[in-house]
């Protein structure tokens, strides 16, 4: 053997190559899983090694189970469905059987509770996979949690809010835990265990969770590891849960620069922004399947007055679709925006770089020339425009008019046809020099093209 075999770092340096090998999507066995194994067995200085990469990513217990003297025949070369059913739970030398490999698994998935009961026999306070980093819980039942959550675990996926999840703690059996997703599977969360499970974490990164009640926010404004917050519940809930809002006043969330609603109640989240400091927020996203003008217009004037509108550099609102892209913002919903509104928007956010107000309904837009123009002056960056212009009542003289803004590169929606498309062009032409006009604008982007060609033309001619 080669002595740089002998090297820790360089091995395994190898052996992560041999994990990222690639092969069809058809493969019964993986190359990499197989190549592994055979490393392992090659000689003592590679088994350590390779061992630990062939069990770090786990999607089923069955191979873990299949360690077992006992159960191997019993699962290998193919488990039976419901084979466990009649099966007496591991031994004392079983269980350190099934423990020589368990202690190896970084990942896992688990999906089936079938052959849960075989581990019925390990103490209660066990933790069977102590280096476990990452959990995807997809099974309603969390009785058997406890022995997954380990003190190392660093990301945690749980489908559904169980009165057991309070009793296993998982903050305190998992106190280094980052990452916390809890789904409700179509079924209405119950806020008490809810609550206390989250108010039991205390190094929280990134959360996304059902609507929570005051003493689980009040908590969250506590932890100042958090940086994403997103409160998620399915379209399909009826009714949907409602957030509470109730003495929330004066609570800072200091670090969060992500906030995130997904159905919840839009005048409840209007209040959350009203009541609560962000003062760190830079992207806020709100996906809602229905979104009344009466009920957003507030909520966007919460956000240009709270103290988070100085930091902010993104505000997605959306249907269910958010596709906000680039401060940007997305609005797609009932409300047809005239020249104040517009103003507002620009004003309270000079630092808006993308704005995009499709209307779904195609109304004829309220926004004029003169509206535009008056806004633009107050957002000097802005570069993205898609935005209806009413261009059939022309109401400003561009050669009156000494303003240009050199910042705005794209502009796009124009559902009418402009009743005088050469005058448009003119305006355009003159105060927003380097813009490209999106294709709906038909004649008048032909008309912008023709001014532009024989402006070149004269430059040419006067050098």
């Amino acid at each position: 053997m080669h002595r740089a075999l002998l090297v820790p770092e360089i091995l395994l340096h190898i052996f992560m190559c041999v994990e990222q090998i690639r092969e069809p999507s058809y493969a019964k066995k993986p190359l990499s899983r197989r190549s592994l194994a055979a490393l392992a067995t090659t000689c003592k200085t590679f088994y350590e090694p390779a061992m630990d990469f062939l069990w770090a990513d786990m999607n089923m217990l069955l191979p873990l189970l299949g360690c077992v003297t006992r159960l191997h025949p019993m699962i290998y070369p193919r488990a039976q469905q419901s084979w466990s059913w009649d099966i007496e739970p591991l031994s004392q030398l079983e269980r350190s059987q099934f423990l020589r490999h368990s202690g190896r698994v970084r990942s896992l998935s688990v999906s089936s509770d079938d052959d849960f009961h075989l581990l019925y026999a390990f103490p209660f306070d066990t933790c069977v996979f102590p280096n476990l980093l990452s959990l995807s819980w997809m099974v309603i039942s969390t009785r058997y949690l406890r022995f997954f959550l380990s003190p190392t675990l660093r990301n945690c996926y749980i489908a559904i809010v169980q009165p057991e999840l309070t009793r296993n703690s998982i903050g305190t059996r998992c106190p280094a835990l980052e990452g916390l997703d809890i789904d409700t599977m179509g079924v209405m969360a119950q806020a008490p265990h809810l609550s206390e499970t989250i108010r039991s974490c205390r190094a929280l990164v990134r959360l996304q969770c059902p609507p929570l009640d005051s003493a689980a926010l009040k908590h969250l404004s506590t932890v100042p590891t958090l940086l994403s917050l997103s409160i998620y519940q399915e379209s399909f809930s009826n009714p949907p849960s409602k957030l509470d809002t109730h003495n929330l006043s004066f609570v800072s969330f200091f670090n969060v620069t992500t906030l995130r609603f997904c159905y919840a109640p839009i005048a409840d989240i209007t209040a959350v922004i009203q009541h609560s400091e962000f003062p760190s927020l830079k992207e806020f996203e709100l996906v809602a399947s229905v979104l009344p003008g009466a009920e957003l217009l507030p909520l966007l004037q919460a956000l240009s007055q709270c103290k988070a509108c100085h930091t902010l550099e993104k505000i997605a609102i959306s249907d269910d679709d958010p596709k906000l892209q680039t401060l940007s913002l997305y609005v797609c919903c009932s409300i047809n925006p005239d020249n104040a509104l517009l103003l507002e928007a620009f004003s309270s956010w000079p630092q808006l770089r993308s704005l995009s107000f499709p209307d779904p309904h195609h109304r004829p837009p309220k926004v004029t020339f003169l509206g535009l123009f008056e806004s633009l002056r107050q957002c000097p960056h802005v570069h993205t425009l898609h935005l209806d212009v009413d261009v059939i009542n022309i109401d400003i003289d561009p050669e009156a008019e000494s303003f240009k803004h050199t910042s705005l590169k794209r502009m796009g929606i124009c559902t009418s046809p402009a009743a005088d498309a050469e005058a448009v062009a003119r305006i355009i032409f003159a105060m927003l020099p380097d813009v490209h006009l999106g294709d709906s604008w038909g004649d008048v982007n032909t008309h912008l093209k023709s001014l532009r060609a024989s402006s070149s033309l004269q430059d040419e001619d006067g050098d």
